[in-house]
């Protein structure tokens, strides 16, 4: 009896999505340098060539992975909670993002948001402190300040061996008292606690009592 060929699986189609997402696990696995076309064409079966059909350059490539991250900060819809509130559970959720993705966070706080996606997420957070009553200018420090407060968080969060590693001199008092506090285990209440500093001083600039 003559055997029946098993029908060939399609292979998916190359999409700037599949490729950015190939490429964030790829650096979530071997970090940003071991990143490189090659390797992303073997892990996706098909020639280095083939990523150029899609992204011109690396560089184009890291701004999509940028964009796949930023695409996992979650900013309520308007109308849906309060903006404060709104505004808490994009930072939170921009730490688990970092979290996730330690080795490839640098690419959100190394390079300038500029890509349509990052622009767009800009643009709702500056709604957001808009609808607090917040002026222009006013918006635009309080988006830096907590955007400072979040990746900076984040970048010690992530860093090798911190916090709560070992230091190579001799700590002395005033750390050893403190180092329990900045242990693992310690900071997602380190985290909540500035969190709470940083929204109750946005509260207090605004007319009324806060919103949460």
């Amino acid at each position: 009896m003559k055997r029946i060929p098993a029908p060939s699986r399609a292979r998916p189609a190359l999409t700037r999505e599949r490729i950015a997402a190939t490429a964030l696990a790829l650096i979530d696995e071997a970090g940003l340098d071991g990143l490189s076309m090659r390797v992303l064409g073997n892990r996706l079966g098909v020639e280095a060539m083939a990523l150029y059909h899609h992204f011109p350059d690396k560089h184009q490539l890291l701004d999509a992975v940028g964009d796949a991250l930023v695409a996992q900060w979650e900013l309520p819809a308007r109308g849906t909670r309060p903006p404060l509130a709104r505004l808490r559970h994009l930072v939170r959720s921009g730490r688990a993002s970092a979290l996730r993705h330690p080795q490839a966070f640098a690419l959100v706080t190394s390079r300038r948001l500029n890509t349509p996606r990052s622009m767009e997420m800009l643009e709702r957070v500056l709604e957001a402190f808009a609808d607090l009553g917040l002026e222009p200018g006013e918006s635009a420090r309080w988006l830096s300040l907590m955007g400072a407060f979040a990746s900076g968080h984040a970048m010690a969060e992530v860093a090798p061996g911190s916090p709560g590693g070992q230091p190579d001199a001799l700590p002395g008092p005033y750390w050893q008292a403190a180092a329990p506090h900045l242990q693992p285990d310690q900071l997602d209440a380190v985290f909540e606690s500035g969190l709470e500093v940083l929204f109750d001083a946005l509260a207090a600039r605004l007319i009324g009592p806060p919103t949460r």
